[in-house]
């Protein structure tokens, strides 16, 4: 199981960095693996990942393993002590960071792909990455409102899900309603920028 949860982390970051949802070392991805967290170190390029870069870490407390695990290893371990979600993926995808500069408090896809999927994403409000305060917010909001997929406005987005694989395709599904949404605008003289 846990090797294969390993694979799993493995072809998810290939895809993000394929699908350009993130540069050369940023993102990072996790899943929960019993009463531990499997995720990728920090400065990890997710292209080109390998067991190597991934390192396992308790859910409940700290441990030494925690110094080489990703910066925003808070934020995940705070996600799974306060959800039932199994995994977590966070990404930069641009036009989705970009649509976070301009739009109040969220974004509601136009195209029928988005409406279906996505429905509405929060905008979180602007936290330091890896911070106390940043995984307190995405907790709450995950436990809250039971939602999958949120905006960290001026830095990225956080997907959780049961299943890494279905918070891959919410990832990618979230930059392509993006883009939709940026060129419908713009097409419609409102331009968001």
């Amino acid at each position: 199981m846990k090797k294969k949860l390993i694979e799993q982390i493995i072809f998810t970051g290939r895809v993000l960095y394929e699908e350009r949802l993130v540069n050369s070392h940023a993102g990072n991805i996790s899943v929960r693996y019993k009463d531990s967290i499997l995720i990728t170190k920090t400065g990890a390029m997710l292209g080109f990942l390998t067991e190597k870069d991934i390192v396992q870490v308790p859910v409940y407390h700290r441990s030494p393993a925690d110094e080489k695990a990703s910066s925003e290893l808070i934020v995940h371990r705070a996600i799974y002590q306060n959800t039932d979600y199994r995994a977590v993926i966070h990404a930069h995808p641009v036009n989705a960071v970009i649509l976070s500069f301009f739009l109040k408090d969220r974004f509601v896809p136009v195209d029928n792909e988005g409406k279906l999927f996505l429905k509405e994403v929060d905008i979180i409000g602007e936290l330091p990455s890896g911070s106390p305060q940043l995984a307190e917010a995405l907790a709450e909001f995950f436990r809250r409102s039971g939602k999958n997929v949120a905006v960290v406005r001026k830095h990225g987005s956080f997907v959780v899900h049961d299943d890494l694989n279905y918070a891959l395709k919410l990832t990618s599904d979230l930059e392509f309603c993006s883009k939709v949404y940026i060129g419908y605008m713009d097409r419609k003289n409102k331009r968001i920028y």
